[in-house]
Formats: structure tokens, sequence, C-alpha cells
């Protein structure tokens, strides 16, 4: 009889995956060691065996059951730098709100019933201003309670560089050219000397500005983003 419960159990074994095909797996090995002990004449003790392993096969059922009539996603949030080192402070926000809070190792969001999205996809955005770092990631709420979503954060370009090109007596100049140095774009400034180019910076970040036209040149290191006003001189 033992070596019929052994061949049961092994093919038990590989058709169990769901927490309800364990729960059923778990009630036909508990009859089984309760007949087993019961034939060896102890019944207390296959009761006891019987009933552990029902509690221990029915637990991932109920917690899966209890987890879908709650309805609350728990996503995990990983943010990676461009390194692949895990990022800790950051800004996050999901396109649909939700709970965020800090976790070991990244982030975690809660999304109740009534925030998840009409077809589930729910998209991440991340940001770390003093690194220039941004990243968008999504993930869709469907079967899985507990899925992640990784960030992948990227250097921050969006920013421009606009201004007006001046000389030494603020009166402006048209036809200059501006430029930000590492970077082959040009600007040519309008009839009131006002220019704009791309920064190829995030938001705040420093950048050098050069202009030139003619004899007259000047160079100004200003944050991205912002209005500028570059003076030129006779080098």
């Amino acid at each position: 009889m033992e070596e019929q419960l052994q061949v049961l159990l092994l093919k038990l074994a590989g058709h169990i995956g769901h927490p309800v095909a364990i729960a059923v797996a778990a009630f036909v090995v508990a009859g089984s060691v309760f007949a087993l002990l019961l034939w060896k004449k102890k019944p207390v003790m296959g009761c006891l065996a019987a009933a552990f392993v029902v509690a221990l096969g029915i637990a991932p059922y109920m917690a899966l059951n209890t987890l879908q009539s709650r309805g609350v996603y728990h996503v995990q949030v990983v943010l990676l730098r461009p390194d692949r080192s895990i990022a800790d402070i950051a800004q996050v926000k999901s396109s649909n709100g939700g709970e965020l809070k800090m976790v070991p190792g990244g982030w975690e969001l809660l999304v109740p019933p009534q925030a998840r999205p009409a077809d589930g996809k729910l998209i991440l955005t991340a940001s770390i201003k003093d690194e220039f770092l941004k990243g968008t990631s999504s993930v869709v709420l469907a079967q899985d309670y507990y899925p992640t979503a990784t960030i992948q954060l990227v250097a921050d370009t969006s920013a421009i560089v606009r201004g007006v090109v001046v000389d030494e007596d603020l009166g402006s100049i048209a036809g200059a050219t501006v430029s930000v140095e590492g970077w082959s774009e040009k600007a040519l400034t309008d009839a009131k000397g006002n220019f704009v180019l791309p920064a190829h910076a995030g938001k705040g970040q420093l950048v050098e500005i050069q202009a030139r036209k003619g004899p007259l040149s000047g160079t100004l290191s200003a944050p991205a983003g912002k209005v500028v006003e570059v003076v030129l001189t006779r080098q």
C-alpha cells in the first residue's frame, strides 16, 4: 500500500501548479495518508496528519481567492539607471493614480479595482531631477495581482535653450550664429536677436552656449530651459 501511495503522489506532482490543483491534491493526499495510518491502526495520528496536509493545501487557494475578491493590484516598480544600477530615490507617477510607496529595491503601487483602466494598461513614469534622468514603462493589469514593471531611466534631453544675443551696449544683434557646445545644430538670431536651440540636456542642466558674428563672440554657461542673454564682445 505504501508503494501505491508513492506512485499516486508522483502522478499528482506532475499536475500541480494552480492553487485549485494544489487544494485538490491536498485532499487526495490527506485521504491517502489517513487511510494508510488507519490501516496501521493509528486513527488519531491519521486525523492529525490529514488535517495538516489539507491546511497546507488550501492555504494558496484561500490566499488567491481573498486577493481576487479584493481586486487590489500590487505593482512592483523597479527603476534602473543607464548603468543598470537600481535607483531608490525618484519621482514616480502612474496614469491612473493609486497609492505609491517606497519598498526595498524599488516602489510598490497599489491599484484598487475602481482605478483599473478599462483596457488594463497602466503607464508608469519616473524621473530623477538631480541626475537628469527619466523613463517610461507600462504594465497590463490582468490575472497576476503582483506584476512587476521595470522602468529603464535614460538621460533627459528634452530641454531647449532660448534667449537673446546682445552687444556690450545691450543692443540686440541680428544674424548671430548660436550653438550649444558639443553639438552641431546652429541657430541664427532674428531681427531682435532672439534664438531657440535644442539643449540636448535636461531642464536645469548646465550647458555652454556659444555665439558669434564677425569679430564678435561670446560664451555663457546657463541652465537649460531658462531664457538667457549672451553678450558678444570683440576678441
